[in-house]
């Protein structure tokens, strides 16, 4: 990211593909935590303007079930992962009832938190600009021109909009707990469960 002199961090399911294509990178999903680009590379990553985009917690994880379902890129461990939710799960209530917890949500990253793609072990920020998913096609013009970078953002790889499935009240429960963090350092108000 050398060109636009500029770190975005790929949180998945976020609309990081449509990002990547407008700075010109087609090499594929690269989903690693801030402190990776801190640690590989000290210099640039305190030079360079840092950022991702956040989404609201219960509509990713629908989003990242629904990619997942389908075979996510096609590569050995996508196709594992749909099969390991097709033969524990009927449905996104069951996947919530029956695979969706603390070791499930670290071991894909699809699933994992989204603070921890972004914040310092103290949950501080460890980038400078956090956008909202909701609110990227408002927020992406200002932010790019600001930024000297491609003010025109395509949306690719968007899943077909369905409506939320409803849940119950333990369900949201244990969603609003998983994600707790996002919902708090990312201005989302936690699912009401009653």
């Amino acid at each position: 990211m050398h060109k636009y002199k500029c770190i975005f961090i790929h949180i998945p399911k976020n609309a990081g593909s449509s990002v990547m294509k407008a700075l010109g990178d087609s090499g594929g999903r690269f989903h690693v935590e801030s402190g990776y680009y801190n640690e590989v590379n000290d210099y640039f990553y305190k030079k360079y303007h840092r950022f991702a985009i956040v989404r609201h917690p219960l509509e990713r994880l629908f989003s990242a079930y629904k990619y997942s379902l389908q075979g996510g890129n096609g590569s050995q461990s996508d196709k594992l992962l749909a099969d390991k939710i097709k033969s524990n799960s009927h449905d996104f209530a069951s996947f919530v009832d029956a695979l969706l917890d603390m070791h499930f949500i670290m071991q894909h990253k699809l699933f994992k938190p989204q603070y921890l793609f972004v914040c310092k072990s103290d949950l501080a920020l460890n980038i400078d600009t956090v956008l909202h998913f909701e609110k990227l096609a408002d927020q992406w013009p200002a932010f790019a021109k600001k930024h000297n970078l491609p003010h025109s953002l395509e949306f690719i790889n968007r899943s077909e909009k369905v409506s939320l499935p409803i849940l119950t009240s333990a369900q949201y429960k244990k969603i609003n707990q998983l994600y707790y963090f996002d919902f708090e350092l990312f201005g989302y108000t936690p699912i009401d469960v009653n």
